[in-house]
């Protein structure tokens, strides 16, 4: 398995892809797809990816929640959402949030203003990240310049 045989097939059929990985046993050949899929194309159905946030292994999360971000606006936030009240590695939690945020939708501004209030100072990151897009936006500057003074010096 190569770099270009899994470009060739994500331009072939997403489906192609799924079954590709769905025949996979071991996290590594997993994560080796995941990670070289690149930019999605436009019409991508990454539908298969939603059923990889289930997956037992970190690793195989956090890259399922990449390649969800790249999905052209068709993201389904509920389920991120679900995902990160019960994740626990904070690496899978900063990609939840980073793919949020790269939405750049106003819409998603209400669910980054909660994640400022966690106490992983990565989160808040990401989150202020998330929200750096909507610069002249008088409410996202109220949320943001409390933070000036956190006590966490990140």
């Amino acid at each position: 398995m190569t770099k270009q045989f899994i470009t060739e097939l994500k331009h072939k059929s997403c489906l192609e892809i799924a079954k590709l990985i769905n025949s996979q046993r071991d996290v590594g050949s997993i994560n080796f797809i995941l990670e070289n899929l690149g930019q999605l194309p436009k019409h991508f159905e990454g539908a298969f990816l939603y059923d990889l946030l289930n997956h037992t292994h970190p690793q195989v999360r956090l890259n399922a929640v990449k390649n969800i971000g790249k999905l052209n606006g068709e993201l389904d936030v509920n389920k991120l959402l679900a995902l990160y009240r019960v994740e626990k590695d904070t690496s899978v939690r900063r990609e939840i949030i980073s793919s949020i945020g790269r939405q750049r939708k106003p819409e998603n501004k209400p669910l980054l203003f909660d994640f400022l209030q966690d106490e992983d100072p990565k989160i808040v990151c990401q989150a202020i990240r998330g929200l750096l897009v909507f610069d002249q936006d008088k409410e996202v500057e109220s949320h943001l310049r409390p933070l000036i003074n956190h006590p966490n010096e990140m």
